[in-house]
């Protein structure tokens, strides 16, 4: 009897839709080097369900690309900045990034699953050129990737020089409060078990960072790093927020520097882990995983080492880490964006005599 083969891609309840399976060394790479892995192992359906549910792994990017430069410039509008500022400023992005950033991802997001469906098709036709047709799909999300976080960042950027770098924190909890309500009804401690939100929430890391192609190669691929109390997730450098400090992935150009000169922090704020130099972008991960789950749970929900912008100390990798027990994390975690350790949960019961 033939030994029935594990799936690449099942239906995963916490994300409510099909996503790729594997253990978690197989989960940090990345789906299209994975996919073209399986093309030459004659693995041909497999590969062909790779490269399609990168296009759902992508799919949440679409979404808040589309959302958050509209809604940001609304959000800067409302706070009183002139209609002549506003216009001057998305000019001058349109001249730094370009128009078929300007334009949004959806206007280019049928290109990528145009590519996707002739890679899959190659795939299933067991056609030789089905690995180029996947790296060829890679390249087109790249691109659009990449562009759509440069708008995203700039319209961040605008809101900085617009409204003012003390207003950034307000601005992610206006993008963000849909997100806020999910996470807090998800991850409560008496809504579920922590060890299934753990799960969850690594689950989510890894599907969203293959989105975001990470890595130089921008692959996708993850660096995991296990500890007694915790699991890392390692991003060199994240594809986003990486966009600010990291030349290896820009060309040279890292965002926060010339010409584009994109904002980081310029003081010590709570919603930025009381860092000088985070990008103005990634003060959305501290506020998301650290800040608001704090406030609300009593816990952050994931733990960051963020990449920073500086002059003379620039850190380009993002690490993030989720602890297998929310009462172990430490109290400079806490303290880091200002608040007190006091609110921590007590030890998980089934652990205190380990």
């Amino acid at each position: 009897m033939t030994a029935s083969v594990p799936p690449v891609v099942a239906y995963e309840p916490s994300l409510g839709r099909d996503a790729r399976q594997g253990s978690w060394e197989e989960l940090a790479r990345g789906t299209f080097r994975t996919a073209i892995d399986r093309v030459h192992a004659a693995e041909w359906e497999a590969a062909a369900r790779l490269v399609e549910v990168s296009v759902l792994e992508a799919d949440e990017l679409r979404d808040v690309y589309d959302r958050w430069p509209t809604a940001t410039l609304q959000w800067v509008r409302d706070r009183g900045a002139s209609e002549v500022d506003v216009e001057d400023a998305v000019r001058r992005l349109g001249d730094l990034i370009g128009a078929p950033a300007m334009n949004g991802i959806v206007s280019e997001w049928p290109r990528y699953t145009a590519a996707v469906a002739v890679a899959a098709r190659l795939c299933r036709e067991q056609d030789p050129a089905a690995a180029e047709g996947i790296e060829a799909a890679r390249h087109v999300w790249q691109g659009i990737h990449d562009r759509a976080v440069d708008r995203v960042a700039g319209m961040i950027d605008i809101a900085v020089r617009l409204v003012g770098e003390s207003a950034l924190g307000e601005l992610w909890d206006f993008l963000m409060g849909d997100w806020y309500d999910i996470h807090e009804r998800r991850y409560a401690l008496d809504n579920q078990p922590w060890e299934q939100s753990a799960h969850q929430l690594m689950i989510a890391i890894v599907d969203g960072f293959h989105a975001h192609l990470a890595g130089t190669g921008r692959q996708g691929d993850i660096e995991l790093v296990e500890e007694p109390h915790r699991t890392g997730f390692r991003f060199a450098p994240c594809g986003s927020g990486g966009r600010s400090v990291d030349p290896a992935i820009t060309d040279g150009r890292p965002r926060s520097g010339a010409p584009f000169g994109f904002a980081v922090t310029t003081q010590a704020h709570d919603w930025a882990w009381n860092t000088v130099g985070i990008c103005s972008y990634c003060v959305h991960c501290c506020q998301l995983n650290e800040v608001m789950p704090i406030d609300r749970l009593g816990y952050p929900t994931r733990v960051i080492d963020p990449p920073t912008w500086g002059p003379e100390a620039t850190t380009t990798s993002c690490t993030w880490w989720v602890y297998h027990d929310p009462a172990d994390v430490p109290d400079s975690v806490y303290r880091r964006v200002g608040r007190d350790p006091a609110r921590r949960p007590s030890p998980r019961k089934e652990l205190e005599h380990d």
